[in-house]
């Protein structure tokens, strides 16, 4: 039972002592890192973003033009349905 007791205390306390070196470690290697503001990297994001937003609207409009013709296509359709005469039962 003592073991035991010893192995959970010993897990606990490198637990203890690992974490905050662990944390250590990854706050420094962040800060390290260099930051990427650089303003030719964001404007060449921002003008891809804007591509892609107009691509984007661009193929949303021509798929609604392409939706509403279907739906005038099915409306007419629906307008000249007539019933089939001249079968007998």
């Amino acid at each position: 039972m003592v073991d035991v007791m010893n192995t959970f205390v010993a897990i606990i306390l490198s637990v203890v002592a690992l974490t905050p070196i662990f944390l250590l470690v990854v706050l420094l290697n962040k800060i390290k890192t260099p930051s990427g503001t650089d303003p030719a990297v964001i404007k060449k994001l921002e003008d891809m973003d804007n591509t892609i937003a107009t691509d984007t609207n661009n193929a949303l409009d021509q798929v609604s033009a392409k939706l509403e013709d279907f739906e005038t296509r099915i409306a007419d359709l629906e307008e000249k349905r007539t019933n089939v005469k001249g079968f007998k039962k």
